[in-house]
């Protein structure tokens, strides 16, 4: 695993609500859910990058 560094970032407040609510239904802590999204988003964004690079050859 990687190091750590504390990000304080602000959110709506509706926004964390829901974000809480998902974190609770998966057992997991508003940052650890927040790090798996963006985690997640990163995959998706770099397979989508593969797949554009593949379709201009």
């Amino acid at each position: 695993m990687s190091d750590i560094s504390k990000t304080t970032i602000n959110l709506p407040i509706d926004l964390k609500k829901e974000l809480k609510k998902i974190a609770i239904d998966e057992d997991t802590s508003l940052s650890g859910l927040i790090i798996k999204m963006i985690e997640e988003g990163m995959k998706n964004r770099n397979k989508s990058d593969v797949i554009s690079d593949e379709d201009f050859n």
